[in-house]
């Protein structure tokens, strides 16, 4: 029967980063994964052919950069084999033989915006230096500590209260004039699969603009799965275990006090100090005795929303394919396609249980440009990622998916240097597959689900539940479910560690610094 300190239940990068820090502390760490490959949305695969190397979910580790954990170096991942590319271009954005470029020298990027509109590129410019100027440093309060209610004593908690109560759409719209630098702002804010037209929003277009024009498309060299590598070295460094095809069916309590897991094989896992689960908070009733959670909790998970759903398709390619832009053919690691009108209009579709491929919002991810190692003889892995529902109104998946991933490919393809033929294979994943994939993406949510204003920072995963401590003593939660939800950020896994050091005896600040 292995007895641990702390047992964690999933091995995602939030629960990763808070078994580092309780390891790094000198804890006894066990870390149980379903699947037979760390990383939950982090992780890389081969997906479609021998030797192509594919992010499954993730490729970006933009908002993890501002996190102490490697802002501060705090887990010092670098010993560990974690190394970024700061990609330069950051992103590119073909328009009908046009283009913005977003270079990491933010005057460069304002040069590409003034071709379209000299106004629009002294408002880029002023809204950078907003951002620098005290709106980066409260986020980072809000986002790097368990959340709390905003004292709204210094102007500049005021004004970012003010910009955050916006939406996106309305932010871009008053500050923006020209149609095209508009749609590029937007698709910048619609990177963590918000609808941008909600208020609570107006952060994103300020935040992840900066975030990408301070980082570019930060991409981890050898894939998106070196972050939970380079975790797992550094947790089992310090006397950790983590052990995968090892599914969590049971929570186990104890005289009112969770005490350990039971896998589905059947084996007892027991924690003298605390459990730390990162399954899914609408599943977590069913891995706990009936009648341990509250009423209104049980109820409060069970209307969790999911929000937006993604769908994705991954080629493998003869070669690293660029981007058309206005003076030629450029490689970059990340392309943006779509305009503001059509994101709306797909938004709609989405709610309607439509897909959309007349003006669509795209991603492509092209990793190769700064890590070639990922594909054999020169070739590429390529992500086209956008939304689409998880239940068809008048069709099946069975059919859709690949018509979808088709149009989706020719649309690409009219703006990089391949034919919709080209690829040497495909694989498209629907919201159904996704979930299959990661049971953390339930309901085919691969961010934790709507940042609503109830479902977000003191409300999330539920009012009086924010600070990573369960109603059950002794159970902690983490994932992109608790504050501040998905994309990789690692905060959620930080923050549940402060609260969990703080409340086994230990001062967070002996650990994180």
């Amino acid at each position: 029967m292995p007895e641990s300190d702390v047992v964690v239940a999933g091995a995602g990068h939030n629960s990763l980063i808070a078994a580092a820090y309780l390891a790094g502390a000198g804890f006894r760490v066990t870390v149980l994964e379903a699947r037979d490959q760390i990383g939950g949305n982090t992780i890389t695969e081969e997906l479609t052919l021998p030797g192509f190397r594919h992010d499954s979910c993730s490729s970006a580790h933009v908002l993890i950069q501002s996190n102490p954990v490697l802002r501060n170096n705090e887990l010092h991942l670098d010993r560990y084999g974690l190394r970024y590319e700061f990609t330069d271009p950051a992103v590119v954005m073909p328009l009908a033989g046009r283009s913005i470029t977003m270079w990491r020298d933010r005057s460069r990027t304002a040069q590409e915006i003034a071709r379209f509109s000299p106004r629009d590129a002294t408002a880029y410019l002023s809204m950078l230096d907003e951002w620098d100027s005290g709106l980066k440093q409260v986020h980072g309060g809000v986002s790097n500590l368990p959340p709390h209610e905003l004292a709204l004593d210094t102007p500049e908690e005021r004004a970012y209260a003010a910009v955050h109560a916006q939406s996106a759409w309305d932010l871009v719209h008053e500050r923006f004039e020209h149609e095209h630098v508009r749609s590029f702002i937007l698709w910048l804010a619609f990177a963590t699969i918000q609808d941008v037209r909600r208020p609570g929003t107006g952060v994103l277009p300020i935040s992840v603009t900066a975030g990408r024009q301070e980082f570019g498309w930060a991409t981890p060299v050898g894939g998106s799965g070196m972050l939970p590598i380079a975790l797992a070295r550094s947790i089992e460094d310090h006397g950790g275990t983590i052990i995968t095809g090892a599914p969590v069916a049971e929570i186990v309590i104890e005289n009112g006090r969770a005490t350990g897991v039971v896998t589905e094989g059947g084996t007892l896992y027991r924690a003298s100090r605390a459990v730390l689960s990162t399954i899914h908070i609408a599943k977590l009733p069913e891995v706990l005795p009936d009648g341990v959670l509250p009423a209104d909790f049980v109820d409060g998970v069970a209307g969790w929303k999911p929000g937006l759903r993604l769908f994705a398709v991954h080629l493998a390619l003869g070669e690293v394919p660029a981007f058309r832009t206005g003076s030629g053919w450029l490689r970059s690691t990340a392309g943006a396609l779509g305009s503001a009108g059509g994101l709306v209009e797909q938004i709609v579709a989405h709610d309607a249980g439509r897909t959309y491929d007349t003006d669509p919002w795209i991603l492509v991810v092209n990793s190769c440009v700064v890590d070639p190692e990922r594909a054999p003889q020169g070739g590429a892995t390529l992500k086209l990622l956008t939304i689409a529902p998880r239940e068809l109104v008048g069709a099946g998946w069975s059919t859709e998916r690949d018509r979808f991933a088709r149009s989706l490919i020719g649309r690409v393809a009219r703006d990089m240097d391949f034919e919709p033929d080209d690829p040497l294979a495909v694989l498209p994943e629907c919201a159904l597959d996704l979930e299959e994939r990661n049971p953390h993406n339930h309901l085919g949510s691969c961010h934790g689900g709507e940042l609503s204003p109830e479902q977000s920072g003191t409300n999330r995963p539920l009012p009086g539940w924010s600070q990573y401590r369960m109603p059950v003593p002794g159970l902690y939660q983490t994932g992109a479910t608790t504050h501040p939800g998905g994309s990789v950020s690692g905060r959620p896994g930080r923050n549940a560690a402060r609260v969990m050091l703080a409340d086994l005896g230990v001062d967070p600040a002996t650990v994180m610094g």
